[in-house]
């Protein structure tokens, strides 16, 4: 054990940062660059380079108006930033200084210390005099989960297998690092508070105060554990023992100081191995850290002088750190003033403190315009009678007029909502120069700042629901986009681009057509929203059910691929291309798996890894004994390989093609474990190419490491081309691009080993300044995917979630500006194979709607369903009634406002429960042939059983005794008979339909709800209203039934062809109205007796005309 320590420098580094007297808080070393921490008691962190502590950075990062508030507790270093925490605030910077993000929250009441989690440096637990612990998440800088205790914690760390913390009680607790549970606490470690602790393996060392005589004295014992068996072991006596810290690279060995300066370089599991240091202080040591690499020890002391110790003479604070970067040194030169001398020679001038520009973020506040302070004449004139004037009501009290003129914030402005349109038509009018600039930006700020349209967009929420919101305003394409108010949905961009390759939405389309039933089934899930998307033809829709899917399979979590559960903390240059790899395995795997099961041949090709897997065989072999192995290099997509920067005479960057190709055919050296030389040896590594796919995608950026070199290549115009050829030669590939592929074309014109891939889109990272608003956007050539396509047009489109606007070529493939990256890219070969096939809808596998569904073992149906029989097959408009209902699984979050407003922050989220469909005509018209109950997986916040009349239980699979089937199979049923040509009747259809996450055309809806509009009044007729005023019938007296809602709407759907055919549907509607006004358009209360009297449309419709045929309930 390496004993021999010397002091090697001593400085007061607090007294350099200026006039105000400072005095250090918290002290310690950066674990991934040479320097060294303060923290203060006013807030301040600041760095020093090396043990002479040369000043590197200083910035306050908490400056509450409490004083108390303001000392810095502890530091903590990420990968991106130090991490600072004083009493109700948390702050990030980056090295340099500036601001990443600054936290305080009402509930943090005393905070003291805090550790890294098991998601590595990308969130932390906090912890302090509260009984409550909070994690962090360092990406974005919020509050995660809030975990209740019994105890306060005083010390914090984190072990290879658990968090610990100490309290003021003298516990010591093991808390598990994923679900923060309690694993073993260890009673009365100490008698009083715990002063420090430290870990390393599996060794837990502390020191704290004991109770002797009604007095806390520091106990002179330290305690050791073993983690590994969860047991104390024997003591180490050491007095006044306040500081430890175990060596990094020693198991047993532990730094144990004292307040005098006394410390002492112990091995614990051997105390007789000891050596002491006394180090000369004027008053008594507040701080002490050893650094990661255990050569540099450093103490401070009260009056703020740091000592700096080395062992053995050396002096690096990391093994393996980041360089320092140091601002260019400036240079004053004299400048020679003359008759003659320009302007532009005489420099800048030097400031000695920060500039107003210079202030953190969340120091700057928006200080609106002072109000001219008028008062009103008709204020006035009511004052000179009586003294005082009433309160106008124009705006609410103690407010007043905003003069300040409002400023372009570079976002794009929300409309307004549909119901405050409808009040006003002129509300979407404006000039298209004005909209141009909004949507697109100021060209002069282009490379620098993120035009409004690439920006992360937010759904706003009225009282009417996301139905109010106009999505019209951000789309006016054929193109749909997808709604971003689920979890998950950062994944829209990477679905469009999948939508768009033919090749395989093809697949997915054909796939979905089949037979399975697969509840988890990601690949039919892809099917259908790739249906919906076409259907909709440039309306919104959502991918509900497929992030529903994804977020309830094992594999996803594991893969890192979810927002909640992503190990890659939440960064979506990392997430991107991780959840590409993993789509597009799980197509793989559930594709193959289907047609095992269900023995269906795909008119293509049954294999989806020849479309999308490029087949390959790994060798390698040993440099000493030329012992060679061999192994399966099949890959689905392809992380690019960039080769560092050249040398400065040589700025030539390799091509996207060379790039391509030492990315697919690697070929590398590394060290590995050879079975026949017994020992790690250099093993060269070569992956030779067997079969080319249908589709290659590439992940431009596989973490944050690489993004400098990657961008020097982006950053090159052109680098990107819209084709590329690949040809295979004796298992040795070659890309082309460029006119070296057209030259190569003309040659091998009559060959066949030339594969043409053309870029169909990709998927490209935004950063905006606020590193929490970084999202995804796709930038896709829809024209590959038009029916019936010839030649090579392009029409490229930005897909900006819910924002769809075409964009020019160069605008879509100019990679330049700083806040632009690719992540994704897709190319399809160029064949007669990749065009758009919709011959999956002569391949439907209807046998769902003939035969019952085996859930759980259990085949059950509905007593009052029949089920369809083989001669009533629907066709093209076949008319089917149809109704569901659902329940709630999540409330609505609302935020109230400081004028007293109410927003909806977060609608509440409904889940399907029930569907009916019933027959339209025939000699079994209205009789049910689909009720299914859905079984669902989510925990159900509120049945809503008066609305939707579904009880407890009902969803169940334990419990209910209803016909359950999983949500696949109600929904395949659904778009089955939408993909057949029927034709819908329902009240409401537009919310069911939303809600099921299916679209079906205007042309297959009938919905009563427009059938009974009033041509006066925007008012919509609820269905119960409808059936007592022309029906004469009662409805939903108790509860809801989707059986009796469908059955009814089809009556009136019928009802509404007899006045029409009649003449007389002006006449109805006026007594419709004329009835409402009297009865408020509610039915009267239905009275319980045998001889209830209800008001007959037979009565409201004689005095308009004698054709109108009644109807008795």
């Amino acid at each position: 054990m390496e004993t021999d320590w010397q002091e090697i420098h001593r400085a007061a580094p607090l007294q350099q940062l200026g006039q105000v007297p400072l005095q250090a808080t918290a002290l310690a070393f950066d674990t991934n660059a040479e320097l060294l921490w303060l923290g203060t008691d006013q807030g301040y962190v600041s760095s020093f380079n090396g043990v002479e502590l040369r000043r590197y950075t200083s910035y306050r990062g908490h400056n509450s108006l409490i004083p108390a508030e303001r000392p810095v507790r502890q530091l903590l270093f990420a990968d991106r930033g130090v991490v600072s925490l004083a009493a109700k605030s948390l702050h990030m910077s980056t090295r340099g200084g500036p601001a990443s993000w600054h936290l305080q929250d009402e509930r943090f009441m005393n905070l003291t210390s805090m550790a890294f989690t098991s998601r590595g440096t990308s969130e932390i637990l906090v912890g302090g005099g509260q009984l409550q612990m909070y994690t962090i998440n360092l990406e974005r800088g919020t509050v995660g989960t809030e975990i209740s205790s019994d105890e306060d914690v005083k010390v914090m760390k984190r072990s290879s297998r658990h968090i610990i913390t100490g309290s003021s009680k003298g516990h010591i607790r093991l808390l598990d690092m994923n679900s923060f549970k309690v694993v073993k606490q260890f009673d009365h470690v100490h008698n009083g508070t715990i002063l420090d602790m430290d870990t390393h393996d599996n060794v837990l060392i502390t020191c704290g105060y004991n109770l002797r005589h009604g007095n806390f004295i520091v106990d002179p014992l330290v305690k050791l554990f073993d983690l590994r068996m969860q047991k104390a072991l024997p003591p180490v006596s050491f007095p006044a023992a306040s500081f430890i810290r175990m060596h990094p690279k020693m198991t047993a060995a532990a730094i144990i100081g004292s307040s005098s300066g006394q410390f002492q370089v112990v091995d614990v599991m051997n105390p007789s191995a000891m050596k002491i240091y006394n180090a000369s202080v004027n008053t008594f040591v507040t701080a002490m850290d050893l650094s990661p690499s255990g050569d540099v020890l450093s103490i401070m002391d009260a009056e703020g002088i740091v000592q700096m110790w080395s062992s053995m003479g050396k002096r690096n604070f990391t093994e393996f750190g980041n360089p320092v970067e140091w601002p260019d040194p400036p240079t004053r030169t004299v400048v020679p003033i003359g008759e003659n001398t320009p302007l532009n020679m005489i420099g800048m001038p030097y400031f000695n403190e920060p500039l107003l520009s210079n202030w953190d973020p969340h120091m700057i506040f928006e200080v609106p315009k002072q109000p001219q302070q008028r008062i009103d004449p008709d204020t006035l004139a009511a004052t000179s009678v009586s003294g005082y004037a009433p309160f106008h009501k124009r705006h609410p009290r103690n407010y007043v007029e905003r003069t300040r003129g409002a400023e372009n914030t570079g976002i794009v402005p929300a409309p307004k909502f549909l119901s405050q349109q409808a009040r006003n038509r002129n509300a979407r009018g404006s000039d298209a120069s004005a909209e141009s600039k909004m949507m697109y930006g100021d060209d002069s700020k282009r490379q620098f700042e993120v035009p409004p349209m690439y920006k992360k967009l937010e759904i706003k929420y009225s009282r009417f629901g996301i139905e109010d919101f106009d999505f019209a305003f951000y789309n006016e394409t054929k193109f749909s986009g997808l709604e971003t108010n689920i979890p998950n949905s950062y994944m829209n961009p990477l679905l469009q681009m999948y939508k768009y390759t033919p090749r395989l939405r093809n697949v997915a389309l054909f796939h979905a057509a089949t037979g399975c039933t697969v509840e988890d089934c990601l690949l039919c899930q892809m099917g259908y929203l790739f249906d919906m998307l076409e259907k909709a033809n440039g309306l919104n829709c959502q991918a509900t059910n497929f992030l529903k899917t994804l977020s309830s399979s094992p594999n996803a979590a594991r893969h890192g691929v979810l927002e909640e559960d992503s190990s890659s903390s939440g960064s979506l240059t990392m997430m991107m291309p991780s959840l590409n790899r993993f789509l597009l395995d799980q197509a793989i795997f559930e594709r193959q798996k289907a047609t095992q099961m269900l023995q269906w041949q795909n008119p293509e090709d049954v294999d989806l890894s020849q479309v999308l897997m490029i087949k390959a065989t790994k060798r390698q072999s040993c440099m000493i004994c030329h012992k060679e192995s061999r192994t399966m290099g099949d890959t689905v997509t392809t992380d690019l390989i960039y080769t560092p920067k050249p040398p400065l005479g040589n700025k030539t960057l390799p091509s996207f093609a060379q790039t391509v190709r030492q990315s697919i055919q690697v070929e590398n050296t590394h060290k590995g474990w050879c079975d026949r030389c017994k020992r790690y040896q250099n093993q060269h590594t070569r992956k030779s190419i067997t079969k080319l796919p249908d589709i290659l995608t590439f992940n431009a950026t596989t973490s944050d490491k690489g993004l400098g070199v990657a961008k020097d290549y982006w950053s090159t115009p052109g680098w990107l081309p819209d084709e590329i050829g690949l040809t295979l030669n004796n298992k040795l590939l070659n890309v082309w691009q460029g006119e070296d592929l057209k030259r190569v074309a003309k040659r091998t014109s009559e060959q066949a080993d030339l594969k043409i891939y053309e870029l169909v889109g990709f998927v490209a990272e935004v950063k905006e300044e606020d590193e929490r608003r970084k999202h995804m956007v796709s930038f896709i050539n829809v024209e590959v995917s038009k029916e019936g396509r010839t030649g090579d047009e392009c029409n490229w489109h930005v897909f900006n979630d819910f924002l769809v606007r075409p964009v020019t070529k160069e605008e879509a493939m100019d990679f330049t500006p700083k806040w632009k990256m690719p992540s994704v890219l897709c190319f399809q070969l160029k064949s007669d194979r990749s065009i758009i096939d919709n011959s999956w809808k002569d391949r439907i596998d209807t046998r769902l709607l003939f035969e019952d569904f085996n859930y759980l073992g259990m085949p059950r149906r509905e007593e009052q369903t029949v089920l369809l029989r083989p001669e009533e097959v629907p066709t093209k408009g076949t008319l089917v009634a149809l109704d569901a209902e659902f329940v709630s699984l999540q409330k609505e979050e609302n935020e109230v406002k400081a004028d007293g407003m109410k927003v909806i922050v977060r609608p509440s989220r409904l889940g399907l429960a029930r569907v009916s469909v019933l027959r339209g005509h025939g000699e079994q018209e209205s009789v049910p042939f689909i009720d299914d109950y859905i079984a669902t997986r989510e925990p159900v916040v509120d049945f809503l059983t008066e609305y939707s009349g579904i009880h407890p239980g009902d969803l169940d699979p334990l419990s209910s005794r209803r016909a359950l089937v999983s949500l696949k199979v109600a929904y395949k049923r659904m778009w089955i008979l939408l993909n057949l040509g029927c034709t819908f009747v329902g009240h409401g259809l537009l919310q069911d339909f939303r809600i099921i996450n299916i679209h079906v055309p205007r042309d297959q809806v009938i919905d009563t709800v427009d059938l009974y509009a009033l041509r006066n009044s925007q008012r919509k007729l609820s269905l119960r209203f409808l059936a007592w005023v022309v029906l004469s019938d009662h409805i939903q007296t108790e509860t809801h039934d989707s059986i009796e809602d469908s059955r009814t709407a089809l009556r009136l759907y019928r009802k509404y062809q007899e006045y029409v055919d009649a003449g007389v549907l002006e006449e109805v509607f006026d007594s419709i109205y004329q009835e409402g006004l009297r009865s408020g358009f509610k039915p009267p209360v239905l009275v319980t007796t045998t001889t209830a009297v209800v008001t007959t449309m037979s009565t409201l419709v004689t005095t308009s005309s004698a054709l109108v045929p009644t109807t008795s309930a």
